[in-house]
């Protein structure tokens, strides 16, 4: 296959770029015909419900795609004309405004779907109210802005009945394409300096974000597409990707454990060579990982490298004569051995990965977690409550709202409205993440308006805008996944473009628009600093106690396979799911709460038990990982540590203060044994039960005065 075809065929199945396609064939298809029939006003508000059509786009089988796009329609209709009906009469338009906004984000509460849908509602809604001083009659925006959404969802609907599982198979990449990049950012441990691994640590939490992520998004897919089949009811592709999905979890588990301390490991082993060894096999199966989801995300064969075979042999070769000349003692031999395993435990699962791309697999019946159906009256009483993060964001985006709404009336602002757009974009549930908007908005606002100030006088001509128009549309969504200041340049070029041509007679106010968007980020960061601040402080015990009480889930599940029998059925898969869900949501508050104002005692408490608890999902995920052994697990001091970690996680949930109990004691390793999994499980063990003597310090420091620094073990290997 030639470089050009390979190159165009990456491109087309990027899941950014075919997204982009879809929208600019979409808009070229509503733009040109007005622009040949001089009906270029139109055109633009058509373009508009386009956008905003697209924005609201979310993933679903054909069937269900399409139920949420009559909805849509339904919804975008009759809140247009509602706004057309009632903008002209402010005292009642201004609470009608405030309080559909509420209602409009708290149904989110009942799923992506949902919450996609009123976003929409309320993004076209402004769209109407930013068009309504150019609408030449009653039914003009309601008619116009409809068909425009509703040409897009029919073209992006007709896609998908072509590539039912296109979506998949670019999300299971990403899956396979995070781990690589962990696996890569891992075999940097076996070079590095120690004053660096903090560093790489931090850097590994974030990169495990992004993977527990992608892989949660890629199981709702798949549970949108197998809900309600049986066994034989699933083709090929689908028992496909659900195959491919089972081995990445897999696979993950593997490449989160850690064999031994990382800060011991140059100290003890003092063998550059098999250091190297290490790091380079690691380096192999993660660009193999990369490969693989690139196979996927283009729908070829995966080719497994022999090489890894080889070098694998190599490995084990060095570490055995290693072993002869200094003769390691079994406290580090067994961790390295064991070691060596689980990478050739991945090296088997990518040649499995290789047969599963290779032939066609058969139908399985493969449970995937569902979250139980909450009844509509106790979701909607946990919902209203002051304590609901969705509550709280939605009260805070309404009075914001109200604010704007009493500006733009107050002042008779006819196009103020795009105080209002600036508001529901930059607008989060989070200090840290509206602070983030607040900045990327303006930029790329202020960015927008420099550049279309040249551009207009440079190309008066409608055709030439319509030329820049869409192509700024094509880059904003390739782009706003990405590089978000970047994205918002080319959309505010767009919907200045836009509204400049629906109506050619008045002069783009740039001015007016950047002075918009300033009141607007003004606005939203007065909203999440007064009104219901999320401060991730306050949120940090409620974390704490979730990840305990999974961790806890998750060894027992560990320690159930031990006696049972290895599996990877639901009741294993959920709760290592949960504690990696738990670990990601501590690392997110720790990244939010850099950036609030918040003392020292905080950011430090934080920290700590955000790479603690990391440190202690590494050394559950190696016993994990390790689970086919036939010897128990001791499980006094299993059912000691289940215990510990259920009892801390109940106090923090019901604000009470922690017993003063004694420490966990570690186990006496025997020196004189020679069963290496004894021995690797026992260190295991000791070093989970450390952690969790840390952590349930940590927890107690909430009720009193800032601890002093104490040493915990650190992450290891592997």
């Amino acid at each position: 296959m030639s470089p050009a075809i390979t190159w165009l065929r990456r491109v087309f199945t990027d899941s950014h770029f075919f997204f982009a396609l879809k929208v600019l064939l979409a808009m070229i298809s509503l733009v040109l015909p007005g622009w040949w029939l001089d009906q270029t006003p139109a055109a633009m508000t058509l373009a508009l419900g386009a956008m905003a059509g697209a924005l609201s786009e979310v993933d679903q089988a054909p069937k269900g795609r399409l139920r949420h796009l009559l909805l849509s329609l339904l919804c975008f209709f009759g809140a247009i004309t509602l706004v057309t009906l009632l903008i002209d009469i402010p005292l009642l338009f201004g609470p009608l405004l405030v309080l559909s906004t509420l209602v409009l984000i708290l149904i989110g509460a009942w799923g992506p779907a949902a919450g996609t849908l009123g976003f929409g509602t309320l993004l076209i809604s402004l769209y109407a109210m930013q068009g309504h001083v150019d609408s030449p009659s009653f039914w003009y925006q309601p008619v116009l802005l409809t068909l425009g959404a509703a040409w897009y969802g029919l073209l992006s609907w007709l896609v998908l009945l072509v590539w039912p599982y296109k979506q998949v198979h670019e999300q299971l990449a990403q899956c396979y394409f995070a781990l690589s990049r962990y696996l890569l950012e891992k075999s940097r441990f076996f070079d590095s300096p120690q004053e660096q691994h903090q560093q790489r640590r931090h850097q590994l939490a974030q990169l495990n974000i992004q993977l527990v992520s992608a892989l949660e998004n890629t199981k709702q897919m798949l549970n949108l597409r197998t809900q309600g089949r049986g066994k034989q009811e699933q083709d090929q592709e689908l028992s496909r990707l659900l195959a491919l999905y089972l081995l990445v979890q897999e696979m993950h588990e593997r490449a989160t454990s850690s064999h031994y301390p990382y800060q011991q490991l140059n100290q003890d082993l003092k063998q550059a060579d098999v250091l190297v060894g290490y790091q380079i096999l690691l380096m192999e199966l993660g660009q193999a990982c990369y490969r693989l989801g690139y196979a996927i995300l283009t729908h070829n064969t995966y080719r497994h490298s022999k090489r890894i075979t080889w070098e694998l042999s190599a490995l084990q070769d060095q570490l055995d004569y290693s072993h002869l000349k200094r003769h390691y003692p079994p406290s580090l031999l067994s961790p390295m051995r064991f070691l060596a395993r689980n990478m050739a435990s991945l090296h088997q699962s990518l040649q499995r990965a290789e047969a599963l791309t290779r032939r066609q697999p058969e139908p399985v019946s493969i449970e995937l977690a569902r979250p139980d159906p909450v009844p509509f009256w106790p979701r909607l009483k946990a919902l209203l409550h002051p304590n609901a993060l969705l509550f709280r964001h939605g009260v805070r985006l309404s009075l914001c709202f109200a604010l704007g709404y009493a500006l733009i009336a107050g002042f008779e602002l006819e196009r103020g409205y795009w105080i209002l757009l600036t508001i529901l974009f930059v607008c989060k549930p989070s200090f840290s993440a509206t602070r983030k908007r607040l900045m990327q908005r303006t930029l790329g606002t202020f960015g927008g308006i420099v550049a279309a100030v040249p551009l207009l006088h440079l190309f008066p001509s409608v055709g030439a805008q319509l030329v820049i128009l869409l192509l700024c549309i094509f880059i904003f969504f390739t782009q706003v996944k990405v590089y978000y200041s970047w994205a918002v340049g080319f959309v505010t070029l767009f919907v200045l473009l836009a509204f400049n041509l629906q109506d050619a007679m008045a002069e783009p106010a740039f001015l007016a628009r950047l002075l918009d968007t300033l009141i607007g980020c003004a606005l939203a960061f007065v909203a999440v600093w007064f009104i219901w601040p999320d401060w991730q402080r306050r949120h940090l015990p409620r974390l704490m106690a979730d990840a305990m009480e999974a961790n806890a889930h998750y060894l027992a599940a560990i320690a159930r396979q031990f006696e049972q029998g290895r599996d990877d059925e639901l009741d294993y898969r959920l709760p290592r799911k949960q504690a990696h869900l738990a670990d990601n949501q501590l690392a997110l508050a720790w990244q939010n709460i850099r950036v609030e104002p918040v003392p020292r005692f905080w950011l430090n408490l934080c920290f700590d038990i955000a790479y603690r608890n990391h440190a202690l999902l590494s050394y559950l995920s190696t016993l994990g990982a390790h689970r086919m052994h036939s010897a128990p697990l001791q499980g006094d001091q299993i059912q000691q540590l289940v215990d510990r970690l259920l009892a801390s996680a109940q106090a923090l949930r019901s604000e009470e203060a922690l017993p003063d109990y004694p420490p966990l004691p570690t186990s006496t390793l025997d020196a004189d044994n020679d069963d290496e999994w004894l021995i690797l499980s026992r260190q295991l063990l000791n070093q989970v039960t450390l952690l969790v003597n840390a952590l349930y310090q940590q927890a107690q420091s909430f009720h009193h005065l800032p601890p002093p620094t104490e040493d915990a073990p650190a992450p290891g290997l592997g």
